[in-house]
């Protein structure tokens, strides 16, 4: 015999008073009907909290990012400057079909730093032409333009420059992008130390030593430098690591590479004492006679 349960008892939407609750919000824990049930990132949320910009992380990111220039904007402009400059010569020089070309192709960049759409096909397609044109007079000499259609091509497909020009990313490629910036940089900068710190003394350092000779400040700076970036490497490492958190909202990861940071700088430390420290204290030793 089961007893009925009056509906005055069951849980009602904090919203809508008259609607049963179907379930309760991931962060606060209010009451939601169906009608308010808000769904982001594969979680629950009740309307207010599925605004929220630790909620909602990745639309703050993309919000932050809409139609704002980015470095290959700023770098377009800069290469735009320098075919002014070029076009200017040409027409001094009186080769007018070249002053035009050079020209066409500033405007072009021009158009891609005001986020004129039509401007980032027209990138593709200055050096794309150039190399064709060039090709029939100067042969292989063509395929330098090779290089700066790579470019393009780069810039036509990443993320943040997608972004400037206001035109919609999928969640993935966003979220690749908040990742790169975003969630705990501190762990990519360590790794970064920790990785220049080992190269510069095993690729770097002990042929310097043995090029230096007795020379003391020079070898002292070099060993003191190498030592310095695996220490700050281990410090910025373990702060990293305390600050995963793969729960929080918005999320904070990157444990791998924090450890990864800790792990190169503490290999660092020991190989340089071990191959270096018997020289480091004949150093300082002579410094103090």
């Amino acid at each position: 015999m089961s007893a009925e349960v009056p509906s005055g008892a069951l849980p009602r939407c904090a919203l809508h008073p008259d609607a049963l609750a179907g379930a309760t919000c991931q962060r606060c824990g209010s009451f939601v009907c169906t009608e308010c049930t808000t769904w982001v990132m594969g979680r629950m949320y009740c309307p207010a909290c599925a605004v929220r910009p630790e909620v909602n992380y990745l639309e703050a990111f993309r919000l932050k990012l809409w139609g704002r220039r980015d470095a290959s904007a700023w770098l377009v402009v800069g290469v735009t400057e320098l075919l002014l400059f070029l076009a200017l010569g040409a027409l001094m020089a009186g080769t007018f079909g070249l002053a035009l070309a050079f020209l066409a192709s500033a405007g072009v960049g021009l158009a891609f730093f005001l986020g004129m759409r039509w401007a980032r096909l027209g990138l593709l397609a200055v050096p794309l032409l150039a190399m064709l044109l060039t090709a029939l007079s100067t042969g292989a000499p063509a395929l330098l333009f090779f290089v700066p259609l790579m470019v393009a091509v780069n810039i036509f497909r990443d993320t943040r420059s997608r972004l400037f020009f206001r035109l919609e990313v999928p969640e993935r490629e966003l979220r690749r992008l908040w990742d790169l910036r975003v969630n705990n940089p501190l762990a990519r900068h360590a790794l970064s130390l920790g990785v220049g710190s080992l190269l510069l003394l095993l690729l770097l350092l002990t042929p310097l030593l043995s090029l230096l000779g007795e020379g003391f400040v020079l070898s002292f700076l070099f060993m003191a430098m190498t030592m310095a970036m695996a220490m700050l490497a281990l410090v910025l490492g373990a702060v990293a690591l305390r600050r995963v958190d793969p729960e929080a909202r918005p999320p904070i990861g990157r444990r791998w590479e924090a450890l990864g940071a800790m792990g190169l700088a503490l290999a660092s430390l020991t190989f340089g004492f071990m191959l270096h420290g018997q020289r480091l204290v004949e150093l300082l030793g002579g410094a103090v006679d």
